[in-house]
């Protein structure tokens, strides 16, 4: 039993372009993002009009997941501030707190 037939019709045509490095450095992280080979990323973009969806790098999952834990400590910091109706809550803890996601933020934004 051989191979299975593709069922799209085979690419046959080659067309060569050039890039400049950066320009090259660029194409590679795209196709990287969105998980495609380069050759790829640019035929999705042309012959569908639009860019290919990124998918999320890890190290950006990681900054995600860091940056849900942030917004559930300060969903029970809140919580439990409202709950003894003190009306406060330690400036430390809201400090540090906000000081780890502005970080965040600024480390998953170009």
């Amino acid at each position: 039993m051989g191979r299975p037939s593709l069922r799209e019709e085979k690419r046959k045509v080659q067309v060569n372009i050039r890039l400049t490095d950066p320009e090259h450095e660029k194409l590679k992280s795209y196709a990287e993002g969105a998980g495609i080979t380069p050759a790829n990323w640019i035929r999705q973009k042309v012959f569908a009009g639009r860019f290919p969806v990124m998918k999320t790098s890890p190290l950006n999952a990681a900054f995600y997941r860091e940056l849900q834990r942030i917004g559930v400590n300060l969903n029970q910091a809140v919580k439990q501030m409202h709950q003894l109706r003190s009306g406060t809550i330690e400036p430390a803890v809201l400090t540090e707190l906000l000081s780890l996601q502005k970080e965040i933020i600024r480390a998953l934004l170009p």
